[in-house]
């Protein structure tokens, strides 16, 4: 029973990437809509802890293990490599000084540089059989982002991709780009898979706490950038000891 739940979290996970190669970037007010710009973030931080030296299977192996279906690097090998090149370009023309994603940007760019382009040429971050089965990690990577000799546990790995995720989330919200955090909870889980057993990213913080969320969030930021700092509404819902749920759990659904 649980490898045939897993099996159709991968299913929606792949069908989110299909959806993917289909939409336009739309680039507002708001960078995309609610599940691109959540998704984005956590193939750049996988992508980026591969340019690290993060050893690439620990990246996708912690985020499978932290629920999600499938791990970062071989969602961007279903989406391609040049899809995420394209997406990358045309996000820093758009935000200018602000974009904030050169690190992971470099790593893509080096892979396309070497012709591999994802599942669908049979070479990105994995290598491929010639009927397209993976068959483990493209040994060429070792070569192009040496590993460190320090790999972090996989609880620093976890918390990394989930707040990438899960902040975003919170950003929407304040953003109006959400404006139901219950849809938002299951379009994360039906979307792109979103940890299932934690009830979406929303449920996910509650569970944690808000306090101790802002607390990983500042231990996450001062080592690895303002990108994981809490948002506002975050940080204030912490100081007010609430929840997700208390706070907007009641309000009337949108129209």
């Amino acid at each position: 029973k649980g490898r045939e739940t897993g099996n159709r979290a991968v299913a929606k996970a792949l069908d989110f990437v299909r959806q993917i190669r289909k939409t336009p970037i739309v680039v507002n007010d708001a960078r995309f809509f609610y599940a691109n710009r959540c998704i984005i973030p956590y193939l750049n931080e996988g992508i980026r802890m591969v340019g690290e030296g993060v050893t690439p299977i620990l990246v996708d192996n912690a985020a499978k293990l932290a629920g999600m279906p499938i791990g970062p690097l071989q969602l961007v090998d279903e989406t391609s490599i040049d899809l995420g090149v394209k997406i990358a370009k045309a996000t820093k023309a758009a935000m200018g000084d602000a974009y904030g994603d050169d690190a992971a940007d470099a790593v893509l760019f080096r892979l396309l540089e070497e012709g591999r382009l994802g599942r669908k040429a049979n070479a990105g971050f994995f290598a491929y059989s010639a009927t397209g089965r993976r068959e483990g990690l493209w040994p060429g990577l070792a070569t192009c982002f040496p590993r460190a000799r320090i790999q972090p546990d996989v609880i620093e790995v976890q918390r990394r991709l989930m707040f990438a995720q899960a902040l975003e989330a919170v950003r929407a919200l304040e953003a109006g780009v959400l404006t139901d955090i219950r849809e938002g909870d299951v379009g994360a889980i039906l979307g792109w898979g979103f940890a299932p057993w934690s009830g979406g990213p929303f449920s996910w913080l509650d569970i944690l706490g808000t306090d101790k969320a802002v607390a990983i969030c500042d231990e996450l930021a001062s080592r690895h950038g303002s990108r994981f700092s809490a948002p506002d509404l975050l940080r204030d819902m912490s100081q007010r000891a609430e929840t997700f749920y208390s706070r907007f759990g009641a309000q009337p659904r949108a129209a």
